[in-house]
């Protein structure tokens, strides 16, 4: 209504509100990637895995049903081969060799699976769930690393033949997951400036 500006909100600068849990926002800006090199048994529990999974699922979605899943790799003889099925048919021992290697690092491997774009897909709803899924995968891996756990995220590509691992004619491989105990420290986070501008 003219001549009512209750409901405009004036952003204010020298706002005096102090933070209420500057520990939370803290251990979250410290997290780093953990190489496997530095990782080691054991891997996260099944509760700290659940638990990484349900703060995953706060992640803003406009999706009916949520977009992202993940995956706890419990075999990885099975994972392994998923990786030598991939190669070509000419492939020599030493790439089977280091194609299986690829499946075994890490004291966990956690798939990271989202929806693949199909002919009904509209436009820009792609691009929300990929949002979705990187949003998802920070969550996982903030409550990883406040758990003590070192964690580095792989690329994934999608398999010939996945196994059940997924449902390729619905659901595409985002990225793999590796973690466990820190052996050692990664390298402290440099000082960078503030990704926070004004306009």
């Amino acid at each position: 209504m003219p001549g009512n500006h209750s409901s405009i909100i004036t952003p204010n600068k020298d706002s005096n509100v102090i933070m209420r849990n500057p520990e939370f926002a803290r251990i979250i800006a410290e997290r780093r990637s953990a190489k496997p090199k530095i990782q080691t048994q054991p891997g996260p529990s099944a509760e700290v895995l659940e638990a990484a999974a349900k703060a995953a699922r706060s992640t803003p979605s406009h999706n009916a049903s949520f977009p992202v899943r993940f995956v706890n790799v419990l075999s990885r003889e099975k994972f392994a081969e998923l990786f030598v099925k991939a190669l070509p048919a000419d492939a020599d021992q030493a790439k089977i060799d280091r194609a299986r290697s690829k499946a075994m690092k890490g004291a966990c491997a956690i798939a990271v699976i989202g929806p693949r774009p199909g002919p009904g897909t509209f436009p820009g709803e792609d691009m929300e769930n990929l949002m979705t899924a990187g949003g998802a995968l920070t969550n996982f891996l903030n409550v990883l690393y406040a758990e003590g756990f070192g964690a580095f995220t792989v690329t994934g590509r999608d398999f010939p033949d996945p196994e059940g691992l997924y449902d390729p004619k619905t659901e595409r491989l985002l990225c793999f997951i590796l973690c466990g105990t820190l052996a050692e420290s990664p390298e402290p986070r440099p000082e960078t400036a503030s990704l926070l501008t004004e306009w």
